[in-house]
Formats: C-alpha cells, sequence, structure tokens
C-alpha cells in the first residue's frame, strides 16, 4: 500500500537508528521519529476522541513538530491542514473555518496573533501548544501527549487513497482552495523524487521552503522514502544556509526562485561552503537562461528546475541535469529558461480551448494527470469540476513545447496582455528585460488603459550601483520586439511582493501603480 504508514515502515525496516531529522540541537532517529508519530496519532484519536476524517490544523514555522505532523496525522486516518503562518489572523480564520478543523496546533511564538481570533474557533475542540509557555486554561501540551499515549500503530484502517492533507493554495488571486491530496500522492512524491534525483540513504537534505508548501514537504517526503538525514530550517536565511550546509555536508535540497537568486547575489557566501550540495531543485518560476549559466559557473551543474502546483504536489515537469549537460554542449542554450520534461509517471499536455493538442512551437494550456494530481479542491465542487476536467487538472499555464519536447512557461491565461487586440506574454518580455545588465529582476503587467484595453507595463529592480531611466528600458525593448510588445509604462522599485511560496503578486502591482506615472529612484 502505497501511503504514509508504508513509509514509516519501510524506513524502520532499512534505517531504524540512523538520524532521520535535525533541527538545531533536536535530533531523532527514525525509530525515535516514528515512534513519536505514532504517540501522536493515538493521542488525537484515543485521548481527545476523534474519528477518521477528522481535520487537524496546525499553526507554526518549519520545525520537529511540523515535520512530525505529515505523519502523526495522516497516519491516524486523519487529515492534516498546515497553516500558512505567514497570513493575516482573519486569512488564517478563513482557512479554519474553510476546512471545518476539529483540532488547532499552535507554537507558542503565534499565541498573540491567534488571540485576535480566539473568540471566533467555537469550532475548534481541542487546542494544542507547542512550547514551554504556560498552558492557557483548557489547553493541551504537545509533549504531555505524547508522553502518555502508546506507541503502536493506531489501530484505524487506512487506505491509499485516503485524504492525507488539505493543502491550500497561496491565493494569489483570490480566497486560498483547499487541495485534497491523498496518502499516494505524498508516497508518490518520496518515491519519485528518490528514483529521479538518484537520492541515496548517505545523502543529506535541507528543507529551507515552508512545510506548508509543496515544495516544503518534498525534501521531507524524499527523506523519509530513501532514509537520508534531513535538516529543518525555521525560516531562509542565507548565511544559515551556508552554515548549515557545511556542517551537515549536505548535498541536496529545494529552493524557491528567489532564493537562488539571493544566493547568486549574496556577497558575503564562501563558495566552498557549499561545495558539498549535489543535486538541488528549484522551483517557483523560471529563471532567464543568463541566470541559470551563472549558476552553473559559480556551482557547477548540480540545479534541477522543477514545475508544478500545489494541485499536483509539485509534480509536472523536470529538467533534469542531464538535459542541461547535453544541451548545453550542443549550444541549445534555451533550454534553460525551459521546465523540462514531464515529470516521472506523469502526462502532460498543450491544448487549445477546446482540448485539442496544439502543434509543436505553439501556445496552449498545459495540463496533466498522473499519482501527482490530487482529489479537487475541498468544498469546491464548481471549481474542481471546472479545473479538474475528464480525468486532467488543467493548470491555467500558458506554455508551449519545442522540437525537442521541452516545455516553456508562456504565463497565466489570466496574466496575458490584451493590449490594442493583441496577446502580450509577460514571460517573453521579462525575458528581454533581464537581458538588460542593469536590470536585477523584472515583472510585467497590463494596466487599464482606456484606449488600448491594457498597457504593457514593467516594474524593475536596478542592479546595485546602475542608474537606470525610463526611456533606456524601453529602448532597449524596441531594437529586439515589436512595438505593440514594447513596455509604455516603466516603474522602478526596490523589491517586489511576494506570496509565501516565493511568487510575485502581480495583482498587488495593478492595485499599488494603477494611477501612477513613471518614475526614477
Amino acid at each position: 500500500m502505497t501511503t504514509l504508514r508504508a513509509m514509516i515502515r519501510k524506513s524502520l525496516k532499512s534505517n531504524p537508528d540512523k538520524i532521520a531529522l535535525i533541527e538545531g540541537e533536536r535530533q531523532y532517529t527514525f525509530r525515535e521519529f516514528a515512534d513519536r508519530t505514532r504517540r501522536m496519532g493515538n493521542a488525537l484519536l484515543q485521548n481527545l476522541g476523534l474519528e477518521k476524517g477528522e481535520r487537524v490544523a496546525i499553526l507554526s514555522r518549519n520545525s520537529m513538530e511540523n515535520a512530525e505532523s505529515y505523519f502523526s496525522i495522516p497516519n491516524a486516518a486523519l487529515v492534516l491542514v498546515m497553516l500558512n503562518f505567514r497570513l493575516a489572523p482573519p486569512e488564517i480564520l478563513n482557512i479554519l473555518s474553510d476546512a471545518g478543523a476539529s483540532v488547532l496546533i499552535v507554537e507558542e511564538s503565534f499565541l498573540d496573533a491567534l488571540s485576535q481570533i480566539r473568540d471566533q474557533l467555537s469550532f475548534i475542540r481541542h487546542f494544542i501548544l507547542i512550547g514551554d509557555a504556560p498552558l492557557p486554561n483548557g489547553w493541551y501540551g504537545y509533549e504531555s501527549l505524547i508522553e502518555c499515549s502508546p506507541a503502536h500503530e493506531p489501530d484505524v484502517e487506512l487506505k491509499q487513497n485516503d485524504l492525507a492533507a488539505l493543502m491550500y493554495t497561496s491565493g494569489t488571486t483570490g480566497l486560498p482552495k483547499g487541495c485534497m491530496a491523498t496518502h499516494q500522492n505524498f508516497y508518490f512524491v518520496g518515491q519519485s523524487k528518490t528514483e529521479v534525483m538518484k537520492m541515496r540513504e548517505d545523502d543529506c537534505g535541507i528543507v529551507t521552503t515552508p512545510l506548508f508548501h509543496a515544495s516544503g514537504e518534498v525534501v521531507l517526503m524524499t527523506g523519509i522514502y530513501s532514509t537520508m538525514t534531513t535538516i529543518i530550517m525555521p525560516r531562509w536565511d542565507v548565511l544559515e544556509f551556508s552554515r548549515l550546509v557545511e556542517k551537515h555536508q549536505v548535498t541536496t535540497g529545494v529552493l524557491a526562485t528567489p532564493m537562488l537568486l539571493y544566493l547568486l547575489s549574496c556577497p558575503n557566501i564562501e563558495d566552498h561552503k557549499l561545495s558539498s550540495l549535489k543535486k538541488i531543485l528549484f522551483a517557483g518560476a523560471p529563471v532567464t537562461p543568463e541566470i541559470f549559466q551563472k549558476a552553473i559557473k559559480r556551482f557547477g551543474n548540480i540545479f534541477v528546475h522543477g514545475y508544478g502546483t500545489t494541485e499536483t504536489v509539485g509534480s509536472i515537469c523536470i529538467l533534469e541535469t542531464k538535459e542541461v549537460d547535453t544541451a548545453l554542449k550542443q549550444g541549445h542554450t534555451e533550454i534553460l529558461s525551459s521546465c523540462g520534461k514531464a515529470y516521472a509517471g506523469m502526462d502532460i499536455e498543450v491544448v487549445d480551448g477546446e482540448g485539442n493538442p496544439v502543434a509543436t512551437g505553439q501556445s496552449g494550456e498545459l495540463r496533466t494527470r498522473g499519482p501527482g494530481m490530487t482529489k479537487g479542491y475541498w468544498n469546491k465542487i464548481e471549481e474542481t469540476q471546472k479545473t479538474f476536467r475528464n480525468g486532467w487538472f488543467h493548470s491555467g499555464d500558458l506554455c508551449r513545447k519545442d522540437d525537442w519536447g521541452f516545455v516553456y512557461i508562456v504565463g497565466r491565461k489570466k496574466d496575458v496582455i490584451i493590449t490594442g487586440a493583441e496577446n502580450v506574454f509577460p514571460a517573453e518580455i521579462e525575458n528581454i528585460l533581464y537581458q538588460h545588465p542593469g536590470i536585477q529582476e523584472a515583472v510585467v503587467v497590463g494596466m487599464d488603459n482606456a484606449k488600448w484595453g491594457e498597457i504593457v507595463t514593467a516594474f524593475v529592480v536596478p542592479q546595485p550601483g546602475f542608474q537606470l531611466n525610463s526611456e533606456e528600458v524601453i529602448g532597449f525593448c524596441r531594437e529586439v520586439t515589436a512595438g505593440y510588445k514594447i513596455p509604455k509604462k516603466v516603474f522602478f522599485i526596490e523589491n517586489f511582493p511576494m506570496s509565501a511560496t516565493g511568487k510575485v503578486l502581480r495583482h498587488e502591482l495593478k492595485e499599488q501603480f494603477s494611477s501612477e506615472s513613471i518614475f526614477h529612484l
């Protein structure tokens, strides 16, 4: 059976006394990890009286307890709700209410934030505290529950298609939706990443991205499946990342694309401290070929580009190092802006509005199916039927395939700029802007305009020390692209508003600057 319970059994059989997880000064072997997750599962069922299928939410930064919850809760046939700790209290309330959570586990540092919505959480039957703070009246202590509960496997039936978690989307264009991830979905992540990335038990992984996101659970699932040791970072810090990589001789991990960019631009990183890294997956957004080549030149051909969504537990396409190596030897540098080919076990198609596959080189919507596809959106039948159709998940991403079968993200369907009845794909203009030596980051959106419908608008973060003006940026684009694609407005900003998963919040840029005019730093 491809369940998380089966994954725990596999790790116990292979390496029970090996270190499984390290967070700061704490560490647990695979045997201790299994013991703790089983005890917590029994505590939820026996001490708190929960029944199969009830939802248990956790509000915590990356932590040992957060990692444990991926196994303790689903292995008790309950459903994990991993909350985005960066959300405002009212947003957290919306998710808890939507999920209908029965239990809320809270790290002590979030008690103040929780107090703002506490009187609206009458549907939560039990509260559990992580940490050493005094227990609020009626609360349970996390460690106390583990200590007083038995260590046998929870006595409840478990099937591979049972819900394991509600993974809420980042909500960049509306209220977050709970993707219904199954045990099989998570087992697939651990098994397939182990095989595709050629993980071995002597590898060492690091969790840098939030565990509430699909990219965060990738390393965790791979670590438990392959029985490699996994380091947990409570929060991203590039210098701390460097220190941990050197200390533990980390070989693998996942970086959100902005983390990779930060790693490349940070002047205080000593490259030799990162020499143990052998296979780093980055996801969230593609990079330009120039940036990818810079990364390879500095750290070697160790970067794997992954493309996925919450609806597919992060698994749709992958660009592997062997493909990068072959392409670069042939001078095919465009591949570096690709997200690769179909990920292991996943089928992909690029289709038109009627669902017919488009010709090579033409743009269409990417759809996918396979063991990574979740069961749809929790309590949202219409949206599920709209997005999960005829056995396929329709991503909303516009893509094209080249002659070698590599997939290139053109943009989101909703992000396409229609200016004067012409379609402009933001990614195409962003790639042009990134070729300017004075531009560090660039985002292109469509701003409402009475004459043209929308106008192409560029937001630019200059390279340190460069003095740019809008005329120079517009002139640079004019040399290489059609007139209707050239930005009519250029805004220079210090940084972009980002979601917790490293995606630029384009709608916030549009709202913030909709009434502004061109300006300079």
